[in-house]
């Protein structure tokens, strides 16, 4: 399965996100612990997707940072502080290096398989990821489609989502 990533629809997005994470990151007003916690936890797929596939070519490109921080930003929504990110990405090497991944596609697959629109969310953000420093490696492409199959998300509907149909 094959994917065209290099679509009107995702540039867009990848340029927002990119404007987005350029930004410093703002925290609203002294969100409490369980609201950080929650917020961490629940965006944690997300961030380990984007995360795996910045890593699927081999480096981590400033324009694919940029993308991430703009996403993380977004989903966070002022509830986490640069420290709590910092752990999070941790987390992230964390996985990827103990278990390979495979392994991290198959564990992200099953958190987010019960919810469309958050497996869909995060198809996309990896294909976001992918096109961030203007060029989809092979390495990407397979990654996107790799994620595409262990979240459960059709190829026509992929394509959709791409804004290739």
């Amino acid at each position: 399965m094959s994917f065209h990533i290099d679509t009107q629809t995702i540039r867009r997005l990848r340029d927002a996100l990119v404007e987005r994470g350029r930004l410093p990151t703002t925290v609203t007003a002294a969100p409490v612990a369980a609201q950080r916690e929650a917020t961490a936890a629940r965006i944690a797929p997300f961030v380990e997707t984007m995360f795996l596939m910045m890593l699927a070519d081999g480096r981590e490109d400033p324009a694919e940072k940029d993308v991430i921080r703009g996403a993380i930003d977004l989903l966070a929504q002022g509830y986490l502080e640069q420290s709590e990110l910092d752990e999070l990405l941790a987390r992230c090497r964390h996985n990827v290096a103990t278990g390979g991944v495979e392994v991290c596609l198959q564990a992200l697959g099953a958190q987010l398989c019960g919810d469309s629109t958050d497996r869909e969310t995060a198809f996309t953000l990896a294909a976001v990821v992918a096109l961030a420093d203007e060029q989809v490696q092979p390495s990407e492409q397979e990654l996107v489609a790799s994620v595409a199959e262990w979240y459960g998300v059709s190829s026509r509907r992929a394509s959709a989502i791409l804004g290739d149909l």
